[in-house]
Parts: structure tokens; sequence; C-alpha cells
């Protein structure tokens, strides 16, 4: 596997102050919205399809995306196995 050049990426301490309040930002839209879980997930994944999309080109960036995705999703499966039943109910929304 070709090593990844990670040095012109941000901290995650940097990111996470970057990106933080747009996060946030977008947590209270859907709020306002009165958007579900289930189509908050179905929005997200279709800015995942459409960034990779726009990392066509950028194909080490890519890679690096995906294996960050990989590792976020990874870890969280790794906590819900260690304290099952913290993740909702799959088919339930929140507050129904």
């Amino acid at each position: 596997m070709t090593e990844i050049d990670t040095a012109h990426i941000a901290s995650d301490e940097e990111m996470e102050e970057n990106v933080r309040p747009l996060v946030n930002e977008i947590l209270e839209r859907f709020n306002q919205d009165g958007v579900s879980p289930s189509q908050a997930g179905l929005v997200i994944l279709g800015l995942i399809y459409r960034l990779m999309e726009v990392m066509h080109d950028a194909p080490e960036a890519r890679r690096f995306f995906i294996l960050a995705l990989i590792n976020l999703i990874n870890n969280y499966l790794a906590e819900e196995m260690e304290n099952p039943g913290t993740c909702v109910a799959a088919g339930k929304e929140e507050g129904t």
C-alpha cells in the first residue's frame, strides 16, 4: 500500500477548531427544519458521495478521506461492542 503524505493536513485540534462551528450550524439547521436522524444521515451520505466525486482528481486526498471515514466507523463500532445498546435501535427515529 502506498504511504499517504499527511504533512499538508491540519492536526485534529486545528480541524476541530475550524470545523466544529460549521457542524454546529448544520445541526442547528437540521433541528430548525425538523430533519429526522435518518434524513440527516441521507444528507451526510449525499455530501460524502459528492465529495468523492470532487476528489476524483486527487486520489491521495480521496484515499486519506476514505481511511478517516473507515476509522471513524470502526471506532464507533468498537465502542458499541464495549457498551452494547448505546446506539439508537435500528429503524427507530429519535422522539418517536
